[in-house]
């Protein structure tokens, strides 16, 4: 399996289970992947109260910075919580996007922080986070670190509403401005072959050829999303944003920053960074750098396709 896209490609399952439920066959074999993420999902949480993953030495940062994950690794995200307070203690002027909520429920939480400052509860709840999927609080350290450093924080991805509809009918179910940048964006066959196989890979090479066109819309129209968001708060005024994603969402060569250069911003303004576990190969030209921390007690998610 494809360790580095595995989180984000897992993560459409349960949104791809709605889209194709008219198909017996395809939702049966869905349902057989949802299961193995559920699995992945269910891993025990490493107990260690920090991080193995180093530091980055101290250099400019530039204004558009992607730092990965995989969704289940703890060390992870205390690690890129402590990058958060670094890159907000020296830019005050930062604006954090989480792939963890929709971009619909920016002015919830903006309300929801005014209404109660220092409450995160009420800033979860405002921004309608699935606590159960994202295996809450697992990144309870990555928004503490943004609303006690008070900076800005905002949604990059798209209701899953939309997401299905996208499943299901392609273009005509892309929001404009999204469909916008998407046109805008240099994408070539060998894009598209690497983003399908790379979304196989992540499901186990379960997921049936007739479900995979739309598995792709969906990506894409996640990663035009997280990069229209991080666009958007650089317009209004940040000097630096950062996106928290997974590492399929954060790769050069196939995601966020792709719609980025699309709108025109500079190779050299953005940093992507993995963030993997020892042993786990990079797509080569995916990443500027990778950060590693040791995996978690998991099991297997394809187990379920090995029974």
């Amino acid at each position: 399996m494809n360790i580095a896209f595995r989180g984000a490609a897992l993560a459409l399952v349960p949104l791809l289970l709605a889209a194709c439920a008219s198909s017996t066959t395809a939702t049966a074999t869905a349902r057989s992947a949802a299961s193995a993420s559920a699995s992945a999902s269910a891993a025990s949480v490493d107990s260690r109260a920090a991080p193995t993953v180093s530091a980055p030495a101290a250099r400019s940062e530039p204004p558009f910075i992607l730092l990965g994950e995989l969704h289940d690794n703890p060390d992870h995200h205390r690690a890129r919580a402590e990058q958060l307070r670094r890159l907000i203690a020296h830019e005050s002027r930062t604006v954090v996007v989480f792939e963890q909520f929709s971009r619909s429920e920016d002015a919830a939480v903006a309300r929801a922080r005014q209404a109660a400052p220092g409450d995160l509860n009420a800033v979860i709840d405002a921004a309608k986070l699935d606590r159960k999927s994202w295996r809450w609080p697992l990144h309870q350290p990555l928004f503490e670190a943004a609303l006690q450093s008070g900076a800005d924080i905002r949604g990059g991805n798209i209701d899953r509403d939309q997401v299905r509809r996208i499943v299901r009918e392609g273009d005509a179910a892309w929001p404009a401005e999204l469909l916008a940048l998407r046109e805008r964006t240099a994408w070539n066959g060998a894009q598209q072959d690497a983003l399908r196989q790379d979304i196989q890979d992540g499901h186990c090479g379960a997921m049936p050829e007739a479900m995979l066109p739309g598995m792709v819309q969906a990506q894409r129209a996640r990663d035009a999303a997280m990069a229209r968001a991080m666009l958007d708060a650089r317009e209004a005024g940040a000097k630096r944003v950062v996106l928290i994603a997974g590492n399929g969402h954060v790769r050069r060569d196939l995601a966020v920053p792709v719609y980025l250069q699309a709108a025109g911003v500079p190779s050299t303004d953005i940093d992507a960074v993995a963030y993997l576990e020892p042993g786990s190969a990079a797509p080569a030209g995916g990443f500027d750098r990778v950060e590693r921390a040791p995996a978690p007690s998991r099991e297997d998610p394809c187990a379920q396709f090995k029974r």
